[in-house]
């Protein structure tokens, strides 16, 4: 890159490269995602993250374009679309924790639980038995 009357201000320079390569990169990004091939060898959860990167990414881009064209991004609607993308993000994750993480059945604590509930003891062949309650009439 040539900077002209920059050259001596070395900042400024920096800046321009780094901005310079940062859109390199996202021009790279945007051909991988353009791509179908990879997108039809994804799972289900994954084809949602997939989705869910893509829209949040081109939306963030869109904000990005209004702030350099002097624009207020609160004031357009890419705002709301960001919010309602994070919103399904929360929900994706959600739904991924819920089958991954499940409450457990702690087995020998239900048995001791039913047991002592229901007033059973054991008989001197170790069978259950049932305890019946005496009620006493007044």
């Amino acid at each position: 890159m040539e900077f002209g009357d920059l050259k001596n201000d070395i900042v400024i320079q920096e800046k321009l490269t780094n901005f310079h390569n940062s859109v390199e990169k996202i021009e790279l990004m945007l051909e991988k995602l353009k791509s179908a091939d990879v997108y039809e060898q994804l799972s289900v959860s994954e084809k949602v993250d997939y989705d869910l990167f893509v829209a949040y990414t081109l939306n963030t881009l869109y904000w990005l374009y209004l702030r350099t064209q002097n624009e207020d991004p609160n004031k357009n609607e890419v705002k709301s679309q960001l919010n309602r993308i994070k919103e399904y993000m929360v929900k994706a994750k959600q739904a991924r924790e819920r089958h991954t993480i499940r409450p457990r059945v702690d087995k020998p604590a239900a048995e001791r639980f039913i047991k002592h509930g229901i007033n059973y003891s054991r008989s001197e062949d170790n069978t259950p038995t049932l305890i019946k309650k005496i009620r006493f009439e007044d």
